[in-house]
């Protein structure tokens, strides 16, 4: 299994893929982590950040995790254009491609997914997808990785508004 997310990971795709990640390994599934490009140092205090394998500076060992894969989780990208080099590699995959994203008009390119253009985040729309999977007993509280959006939801109005309020993930008291 492997999780990517779009060129340049801001806090959303980052978290939102290193949350997925932490919990299929819970579940005892074997995934890998695959940015398409380098991240800012500064989310790399995120739980789960040092497994992330670049694709552009660790190609062929990123390329050894995606041939095995079976699924490929695509998160808050609505195109595959959005993985820059990764994306012919994505294209060409045997494996089932799953869109989880909030941004508007996705391209017909995936098998499986949802796209909610209500979500502020695609971290929300995992933390949301869990607690109604009842799930959430997964959900570690020391992820920081779920909410880590919340405080910078993407700003440039790509997501068209009125957008479900970030603090509908909070826990529930």
């Amino acid at each position: 299994m492997v999780i990517t997310m779009h060129q340049k990971p801001d806090a959303d795709a980052m978290g939102s893929s290193l949350a997925l990640f932490h919990y299929l390994q819970q579940k005892g599934h074997h995934a890998t982590v695959i940015s398409p490009t380098n991240y800012p140092d500064f989310l790399k205090w995120m739980p789960g950040c040092e497994t992330v394998i670049d694709f552009e500076s660790a190609n062929e060992k990123a390329l050894e995790a995606m041939k095995g894969a079976e699924l490929i989780f695509c998160l808050d990208f609505n195109n595959i254009d959005r993985t820059k080099n990764m994306a012919p590699v994505i294209e060409k995959s045997p494996a089932i491609r799953i869109l989880v994203d909030h941004h508007p008009e996705p391209k017909d390119q995936f098998e499986y997914g949802v796209s909610d253009n209500t979500a502020a985040a695609t971290a929300q729309m995992i933390y949301e997808m869990l607690y109604k999977l009842g799930e959430e007993k997964y959900i570690n509280r020391t992820w920081p990785n779920v909410f880590t959006p919340a405080p910078s939801p993407t700003p440039d109005l790509s997501v068209s508004p009125p957008h479900r309020p970030v603090y509908t993930v909070w826990w529930p008291i």
